[in-house]
């Protein structure tokens, strides 16, 4: 008979993974090997998480039982213009009702990447005019979340000034590159810039709301992450055997937010394997590839990733303009967020 491997409990982890044991774990005979005891903590935690622990947590998510409310205001407004019969008048009346959606959107409507700049307006009404209906949702949607995760309490490894500027940053790039591909590579996409800017933003959605919910398993993907040079999402499959963006999804379903945002979360890990939106979704991955690997990244150390040569012959830039670009978004994303 095969000997039976002894149940993983944290105790255990500790021993085979902490050079000092405790004496429950040295009278058990479990034999030490130095590594930090931080790292035996992601390991029990990886054990914990692989399984119905993590489908429970989604299953949380998705029904929005440990998730924050979304004010009524941005469901309101998402729904009348998906009802595609409301007027500016309407739309007005909706978003002065909250005040953070009423900043967001004159402040959109004044950016040099939403096209303001030299022509500013400061009335809601002239902002609608100015962004149009669908720039406007996607303004709403991603104000409020940013929102929410700023005043979110969780992990003290998580910084949500560094969140805020990376899902920015990620959001205006991939702006941007759907509007280079449209017009030079002859890219297709019934999503428009400004509606793949809120999906950027919204890209590691499931990361914050980690952070607040489960600080621990948020730990432990980050120290996973710093042990490989990877990045946060790459740390949490390490852990958990689990993707970020079903955490993501599951709290766009719960949130109820219009179905563009939730085909994105969902495609933009394996955009070429989507059966539609192929383009927008791989600018989306190649925004985030980009982000991630030159310094703009949720974390403090350097970033290794690969990405699928067929993306960058997609929609990619060339290697003597990714620098230019890279400072202009990163101007504008700090100018925005100064702006707020």
């Amino acid at each position: 008979m095969l000997p039976v491997e002894p149940r993983m409990t944290r105790d255990r982890t500790r021993a085979l993974f902490y050079p000092t044991p405790s004496k429950k774990a040295v009278k058990k005979g479990y034999w030490p090997t130095i590594i930090s005891e931080r790292m035996a903590e992601a390991m029990w935690m990886s054990k914990s998480w692989q399984g119905d622990e993590f489908d429970r947590l989604a299953e949380s998510f998705r029904t929005a039982e440990s998730l924050p409310d979304m004010p009524s205001s941005a469901l309101n407004l998402c729904e009348a213009i998906d009802g595609g019969s409301a007027g500016a008048g309407e739309l007005e009346r909706i978003i002065l009702g909250d005040p953070a959606i009423t900043a967001g959107v004159l402040r959109a409507a004044n950016s040099a990447l939403y096209g303001g700049g030299s022509r500013q307006t400061s009335t809601v009404k002239g902002a609608i005019m100015m962004l149009g209906q669908k720039a406007v949702r996607s303004v709403a949607v991603s104000v409020w979340v940013q929102s929410f995760i700023h005043k979110a309490k969780g992990s003290p490894r998580f910084s949500p000034k560094k969140f805020a500027e990376y899902s920015m940053f990620v959001g205006f790039l991939a702006k941007f590159l759907l509007s280079v591909a449209t017009k030079t590579n002859g890219a297709r996409s019934s999503w428009s810039p400004d509606e793949l800017f809120a999906a950027g933003v919204l890209n590691k959605l499931g990361l914050g709301l980690l952070a607040s919910i489960v600080p621990g398993l948020y730990d432990a993907a980050y120290d996973r992450a710093k042990a490989s040079n990877t990045d946060l999402s790459e740390g949490f499959n390490l852990v958990t055997g689990r993707y970020i963006s079903e955490l993501s999804v599951a709290a766009a379903m719960g949130w109820k937010l219009p179905d563009l945002f939730i085909e994105a979360l969902r495609g933009a890990d394996d955009p070429l394997a989507a059966e539609k939106e192929q383009a927008a979704l791989c600018c989306l991955r190649y925004a985030d590839y980009l982000t991630c690997t030159n310094g703009f990244s949720l974390v403090d150390w350097p970033v290794e990733a690969t990405i699928d040569e067929k993306i960058i012959q997609t929609v990619g830039l060339p290697e003597t303009e990714v620098a230019q670009v890279l400072e202009l978004v990163d101007r504008h994303t700090k100018e925005y967020i100064k702006a707020a």
